[in-house]
């Protein structure tokens, strides 16, 4: 059901409020989500708006309806485009007037340069299943070289075995790398490892790193 209605009151640090009209006695609560704007999504109180309502099962915050979406009078709803990725975010940062600003890459620190290294073989030192991280030793990557368990290759649950040999591609790291529980001072970060002799680029299947020609699978990207 659509009407029109007014903005009775807008948190702009909890996101949500109430709008009033004659079809929705005692109000309609309304969610930062249900703003069909393509800024950021909030309202001003006085505000004049279509909307559409249901009502709720059972009365919340006082209002017996609940706005399924709504957009200023006199204007269309915003209808998002449609995108290749099914995850998109924005990062807005908001006043104590009520207005805001998105962020963009400009707002954000620069990326750190990465340096990668030549592909090596080493032994995994040290592996924590419940952080998921650990530590590979090689002679190409003195000190240690840290790795995560998004960088291992397989599906289902990741993780390393200490004293296994595994390849690995690391890369040399600008500053040392920390954790909250132990400290690792590692020179290199492994950028894919896997046990048995096997690479992996991220999201694919293991390569063979001997001589033998890969069999076409479908699945690889070789």
């Amino acid at each position: 059901m659509t009407t029109t209605g007014v903005v009775r009151s807008w948190s702009i640090h909890e996101m949500h409020g109430i709008i009033d009209s004659d079809e929705t006695p005692g109000g309609c609560w309304t969610l930062f989500h249900s703003v069909a704007v393509e800024a950021f999504p909030a309202l001003r109180e006085g505000q004049q708006l279509e909307f559409e309502w249901n009502e709720l099962d059972s009365p919340m915050h006082g209002c017996n309806f609940y706005t399924i979406r709504a957009w200023p009078s006199g204007s269309e709803p915003y209808v998002a485009p449609p995108s290749d990725s099914p995850f998109s975010s924005h990062v807005w940062v908001t006043f104590p007037d009520g207005t805001a600003r998105e962020l963009t890459e400009a707002d954000l620190p620069p990326v750190r340069p990465r340096i990668p290294a030549d592909r090596t073989t080493g032994i995994v030192r040290t592996w924590s299943a419940e952080d998921g991280w650990g530590v590979i030793d090689s002679e190409g990557t003195p000190g240690g070289a840290w790795a995560h368990f998004s960088n291992v290759a397989g599906s289902g649950f990741r993780s390393l075995t200490p004293g296994h040999q595994v390849t690995f591609e690391p890369e040399i790291m600008v500053s040392e790398r920390r954790t909250a529980t132990t400290t690792a001072q590692c020179t290199f970060a492994s950028w894919s490892s896997t046990a048995s002799k096997h690479w992996l680029r991220p999201s694919v299947v293991p390569i063979p790193t001997d001589d033998k020609p890969c069999v076409p699978c479908g699945s690889c990207a070789c």
